[in-house]
């Protein structure tokens, strides 16, 4: 029994009074606290390079929403149409704009919002309908209700700025009024993405004055009664120095070649364990080194080697090092704004990664034979609170499917509360064909339950940024700040010079990484995307091989139905396994 020390009745009621009347007039003094300031233009351009405003919930507390053109045969799925193709024409509804004089005009709604937001990415092929245009329509973007568009310019220009190479043929000269600065504007393969935030603080439309072609429109919806200044296009110049700043922080510096120097050994069957500081603190850079030569001799290094990362007692990465770094089958380099890969085989995440209390960080090596690897982490301190969250990486094994069944192939299904922040798919296709056209669908929270998706893509190639039209070639690779096509087709091996470059036999790995166009769920997240190739190549005898990884945070006690798995590492597709695989009847 806890006993407190007696004290007069009289001396007692004079104290409270009196801290009754000290805490009246503490209660006078007390002030409103200030409003949060307002959401700008150049606050989320400075929010798109901090890697460490993504490790904390959002705040203030957004959905990530999206537009596009689907199949609106598609509508539930447990419906017929729900793998629909032909996702290039879907639209809200059609409107007139009266012009005076008796004139008017005919536009296509794509998206609209009612409240605060913030346009996040808008991505399209640069063709329209015809594979020869590439000015398209002209799109507008009205903002807050208002009948004059804040964004009124050619939809391909406005993505692009219509600089590509030659080889992806000519390009129109520009027309539009402005200029946005790559990478906040800029061509991939075949397509283009505007990265440029657009908020607005009451309502946004976005329409186009031809029938709308693919396209795909991401935004964030913030909470009623949130302040955000509206963009105009004036901002462009009065914001041009915190443009330029975000333009040139987006490209980080290339890793420079350094002199080899001696790798430890990780022995067969043996693990090396780097533990961090006591927290709280938070791992701000972490840096993988592997002997390129060895991988070469034994590219099985990349799967049977295992990256593992605990955060308070929660093991939230189980990984083989070459999934995690976009390269399963060799030493694949690329660079985005959070992961990148040298030829001379650095591997870097540049993802925060905080704790509250411990942090351990793992390679298994669970092959037969010993492997040369270095992993360095650094790490600082951080300010752990109730927006904190751990950092998640989670492995799908390869997985084999039919042509003929079109599937959902699920990538994750989170329970908790969380934000998606990345994802890389990798597919083994064993011809010359297309192997992309399913779509993507994200579910957050009470979605999945009720059978559409919040995010409903138009095609594979779409949803990591680039586009088809033609047959990806090997010289359809590329690296952004938040996409990347990795590898096009690399199965290369005897006989292979006779194909030509237009062959996406082989692996094709497309990652894409996300800024201001994470998806925050408050209890759930699923992710699928749709096992669907090309048309010729939709025979059960048709097989592709997948596996994925998912980038994710989360707050502690998170779950997903990705746990470790052991069996499969070590092992990776192959052309000649798929060859012999027979199809489950």
């Amino acid at each position: 029994m806890i006993r407190f020390p007696l004290v007069r009745m009289s001396l007692l009621r004079s104290t409270i009074l009196t801290l009754v009347a000290m805490a009246g007039i503490a209660l006078a003094q007390v002030t409103p606290a200030p409003p949060a300031p307002p959401i700008t233009l150049s606050g989320l351009l400075e929010e798109m390079v901090d890697q460490a405003a993504l490790a904390r919930l959002p705040s203030p507390a957004y959905m990530q929403m999206q537009a596009s053109s689907y199949n609106r045969a598609s509508t539930r799925r447990d419906q017929p149409g729900w793998f629909a193709d032909s996702d290039g024409t879907g639209f809200i509804r059609e409107e007139m704009h009266d012009l005076g004089s008796g004139q008017s005009r005919r536009e296509w709604v794509a998206m609209e919002h009612q409240g605060p937001g913030c346009l996040t990415r808008l991505w399209a092929p640069f063709f329209y309908y015809d594979f020869n245009d590439r000015t398209g329509p002209i799109v507008r973007i009205y903002l807050d209700d208002s009948q004059t568009p804040a964004i009124e310019a050619r939809w391909i220009e406005l993505l692009t700025n219509n600089q590509w190479p030659a080889s992806y043929g000519p390009a129109p000269a520009p027309t539009n009024a402005f200029h946005i600065l790559s990478p906040l504007a800029r061509f991939t393969a075949r397509a283009g993405d505007l990265y440029l935030p657009i908020p607005f603080s009451r309502s946004c439309r976005v329409t186009f004055d031809k029938p709308p072609f693919y396209n795909i429109i991401n935004w964030r919806a913030y909470e009623p009664g949130t302040a955000v200044t509206t963009f105009s296009l004036d901002q462009l110049k009065t914001q041009a120095a915190a443009i330029q700043t975000c333009a040139a922080r987006l490209a980080p510096a290339a890793t420079l070649a350094k002199p080899a120097e001696p790798l430890p050994v990780i022995e067969a069957h043996r693990t090396r364990i780097e533990k961090l500081p006591a927290g709280p603190g938070a791992i701000r850079e972490l840096v993988l080194r592997l002997d390129p030569a060895e991988v070469a001799r034994d590219p099985s290094i990349l799967r049977s080697l295992i990256l593992t990362m605990t955060f308070d007692d929660e093991e939230t990465a189980w990984v083989p090092v070459g999934d995690c770094f976009g390269s399963p089958n060799a030493i694949n380099p690329f660079t985005t704004l959070a992961r990148e890969v040298t030829s001379e085989g650095v591997m870097k995440i540049r993802w925060v990664m905080p704790w509250a209390k411990s942090a351990e960080i793992s390679l298994r090596n669970l092959g037969s034979s010993a492997v040369h690897a270095d992993l360095q982490v650094s790490a600082n301190s951080w300010a752990w609170d109730d927006r904190s969250m751990h950092f998640h990486a989670s492995w799908r094994p390869d997985d084999i499917q039919p042509g003929d069944k079109f599937s959902d192939w699920n990538f994750i299904d989170v329970r908790g509360q969380g934000v998606l922040v990345g994802d890389q798919w990798t597919v083994l296709n064993p011809t010359d064909g297309w192997w992309g056209e399913g779509d993507e669908k994200i579910y957050v929270d009470a979605s999945y339950d009720k059978g559409f998706p919040d995010h409903f893509g138009t095609g594979t190639e779409d949803y990591y940024g680039w586009a088809g039209g033609v047959n990806p070639t090997w010289a359809d690779a590329f690296s952004h700040p938040w996409l990347a096509n990795i590898v096009v087709g690399s199965g290369r091996g005897p006989g292979d010079a006779t194909r030509g470059p237009g062959s996406t036999r082989g692996f094709n790995i497309c990652s894409r990484t996300r800024g201001l166009d994470a998806v925050p769920f408050k209890s759930r997240l699923v992710f699928d995307m749709e096992a669907s190739p090309g048309t010729d190549q939709r025979r059960a005898t048709d097989l592709l091989g997948y596996s994925s990884v998912v980038f994710w945070y989360a707050r502690p006690g998170a779950t997903s139905n990705r746990p470790p798995s052991p069996q499969p590492a070590g092992e990776l597709m192959s052309l000649e396994a798929l060859k012999a695989h027979v199809p489950a009847r």
